[in-house]
């Protein structure tokens, strides 16, 4: 290559890619740099490139930001997106500022008015916005999520601050020194043309306090991101449904401007019935040609090279101590003796720092050495069973197998309010719904309930045997309550009765009096959750590559 910051712009970044290269049998060399021969001389060439390399790329940073410091001080606007409610005047020449944007300037003006209003969460006030046509920024529905967003930019405030030190949204923050302070420069207060009048801004912030943050869930907790489709053909996303705390899967089309009507899916559900697809294709692969099972000697072999790297780097730093300690003796003091001493200590100071870094690099090893050794126990099991995996796992062996979930049900609709639990004791139980009671059968069942209740249980004007037999037909055809043909009598006095029933055990010696005349039918309970057709496409042939931090290098293309 032509130099070495081809590799990377930092030491760390340079030293992990070059021993990957060179632990995956290559040999580093560059076109305008000569990094001399194996050993000491090729090791203290490339830690003084290496640092070049990132005083170079530190010194860009560095004008970038006090550019960008110098422009805020000025009263400009330093890059990146207008707040909402402002634009870019002079967008891509010197001197850029920011004024009102009249069209969201208008909705700012709304929203504060809504929010000072009271009464409305944020779900309600994107409902709102939804209501009334009106758009965010890039053409998409509100949603609780970039509502919040919105509500804390630089128009509700009043002023804009470049390198804000509180954390922002997510993990978004300005970075930091030591002492906690901006590592680039201080922040800068920008002014900013009033859309709302300071007595507005004190009025709306109060408000504001007193709505809930929305709850940010990481897409690693979401493993089926993306890889499920409705009859919309949309995809589906995680959403943590907050008012009970349960993980979903919502068709993304439910934020567009006519929203699809998909139905959500647990998150449990699905993803249980994913993983006892994925099972299934990992039991019927052989062991070795299972996707994300590592090579069993691959690691191993890269900590032996890099045991060995660092055995020699730490006899390299000990030869130049010992020489060190040999040329302070004090009868050997003169100019030459002196200049020895400073090189053999930059030359150690230099060994030291990439030993820092090679011990960097072996304990990610060693923690990638641990995460094999539990991808293999578990993908490499002759049953496995991939819900062991962490979210993050799952979600790239699901990638690796192409795994595609379709709603097979595009009619289904959840039911309302909680399951019967006759219904429910009928499926724990396996017992069918009997047939109607005849004459005969229902004399055995009225000495039966004259056994158990009161003489007032049988003074309502409700017919028990047409009740009864109303129960059972619900129970055959699926209907709701509010549905029972007005034959069977009144359905809340009739669900009533069954309940009763049920809780006093009363029902279960019922069924087995009229499963004495015949064979009942399975009870018809409508599903949870809708079918799912679960497939999964041709899987790709993994590329060779090597890991460098949180990116994939391939030293095919490394020029």
């Amino acid at each position: 290559m032509s130099s070495l910051d081809r590799l990377g712009r930092t030491e760390a970044a340079i030293w992990r890619c070059l021993w990957q290269i060179e632990d995956a049998g290559g040999v580093l060399e560059c076109c305008d740099q000569i990094l001399g021969e194996p050993g000491l001389d090729r090791w203290l060439t490339i830690d003084r490139l290496a640092q070049a390399v990132e005083a170079d790329y530190s010194r860009i940073v560095t004008r970038t930001q006090s550019g960008r410091q110098l422009k805020a001080l000025g009263g400009g606007w330093p890059g990146g997106p207008a707040p909402y409610g402002y634009r870019i005047s002079g967008k891509g020449a010197f001197g850029s500022t920011l004024e009102v944007d009249p069209t969201e300037a208008a909705v700012v003006r709304l929203l504060a008015d809504l929010v000072i209003e009271g009464g409305r969460t944020l779900t309600d006030l994107a409902e709102e916005l939804n209501r009334r046509g009106i758009l965010t920024r890039s053409g998409r529905r509100w949603a609780r999520a970039n509502l919040h967003r919105r509500l804390k930019s630089a128009a509700f405030l009043g002023e804009a601050v470049f390198r804000r030190c509180d954390q922002q949204w997510g993990d978004h923050r300005t970075r930091l020194d030591g002492s906690g302070r901006p590592l680039y420069g201080e922040s800068v207060v920008i002014p900013l043309p009033p859309i709302l009048t300071a007595d507005r801004i004190g009025a709306f912030q109060r408000a504001l306090a007193e709505l809930a943050r929305p709850r940010r869930i990481p897409l690693g907790e979401y493993p089926l991101t993306g890889r499920i489709y409705g009859p919309c053909k949309r995809p589906y996303v995680g959403c943590l449904r907050s008012k009970d705390g349960v993980r979903t899967y919502r068709c993304s089309g439910w934020q567009e401007n006519a929203p699809c009507g998909c139905v959500f899916l647990r998150a449990d559900h699905v993803e249980e019935q994913a993983a006892r697809h994925v099972n299934a294709l990992l039991a019927s692969m052989p062991p070795h040609a299972r996707p994300m099972l590592p090579a069993s000697s691959e690691t191993q072999t890269r900590l032996i090279l890099h045991a060995e790297r660092m055995r020699s780097l730490k006899q390299l730093v000990a030869q130049c101590a010992e020489e060190l300690d040999g040329l302070r003796c004090p009868a050997q003091r003169s100019r030459f003796v002196a200049a020895a001493l400073r090189q053999l200590e930059a030359d150690k100071g230099a060994l030291e720092r990439v030993l820092a870094h090679a011990r960097d690099w072996l304990a990610e090893l060693e923690a990638r050495g641990r995460r094999d050794a539990r991808l293999t126990g578990v993908l490499g099991a002759a049953v496995p069973d991939s819900q062991a995996l962490l979210p993050s796992e799952q979600r790239c062996l699901i990638e690796h197998l192409n795994v595609r979930v379709d709603i097979a049900d595009a009619e289904f609709r959840y039911r309302e309010g909680t399951k019967c639990l006759t219904i429910q004791w009928h499926e724990r139980t396996g017992t069918p719904v009997p047939p109607d009671p005849t004459h005969s059968l229902w004399a055995r069942i009225d000495e039966l309930l004259r056994t158990r209740y009161r003489p007032h249980h049988f003074r309502s004007p409700l017919d028990l045997r047409a009740a009864l037999t109303g129960m059972l037909h619900r129970l055959r055809t699926g209907i709701l309550w509010r549905d029972l043909p007005e034959r069977f009598g009144d359905p809340a006095k009739v669900r009533f009765r069954q309940r009763t029933w049920l809780a006093d055990g009363v029902w279960a010696k019922i069924v087995e009096i009229l499963s004495e005349k015949g064979e009942g039918t399975p009870v018809l309970s409508h599903g949870t959750a809708p079918a799912l057709s679960i497939s999964s496409g041709p899987i790709a042939e993994p590329q060779p590559s090597i890991s460098l931090s949180a990116r994939m290098v391939n030293p095919v293309r490394i020029s």
